[in-house]
């Protein structure tokens, strides 16, 4: 189901508008210590108190980054409830298809339009994620930009 604007109706937990997005490039940087900036998601992650929400696209573009052998920590982490994932449904892809549309330009990644959508969904602004370029350009819902919180 859609709204009139097209956004999906999904019923998604209602995560806080404080709570913060993941992107891949985080979770690879948490999980791999041969990562430049593992030591700064470390330390990030450990003073973090907001939620932490992610789509199913970032878990399986950071699988595909990591080591095998670092897989099941990623997959541990989601199942201890420290990370809450948001899956799109039918509806939803119909929104992700205008957001491909609108960012094609840009050859927008799939998991960044996911985590776009999921931030119109929700409300949550708050993202951590290497890709400033892109998400400096992304909108919510056409007007808000997304606050990157890491890394800084």
């Amino acid at each position: 189901m859609t709204d009139r604007h097209g956004l999906s109706k999904t019923r998604l937990p209602a995560p806080s508008r404080e709570a913060v997005l993941l992107d891949t490039g985080f979770l690879v940087s948490l999980f791999d210590r041969r990562e430049r900036l593992h030591a700064a998601a470390t330390a990030w992650l450990s003073g973090q108190l907001r939620p932490l929400w992610s789509v199913p696209s970032v878990l399986v573009e950071a699988a595909h980054f990591l080591p095998g052998w670092l897989r099941p920590a990623l997959a541990r982490t989601v199942a201890s409830g420290v990370v809450s994932v948001a899956a799109p449904d039918a509806a939803a892809y119909g929104r992700i298809a205008v957001l491909l549309d609108k960012y094609a330009d840009l050859d927008a990644d799939w998991a960044d339009i996911e985590l776009v959508w999921l931030a119109e969904t929700t409300g949550i602004q708050r993202i951590a994620t290497l890709d400033v370029a892109d998400f400096g350009v992304y909108r919510i819902h056409g007007r808000k930009r997304f606050d990157i919180v890491w890394p800084r």
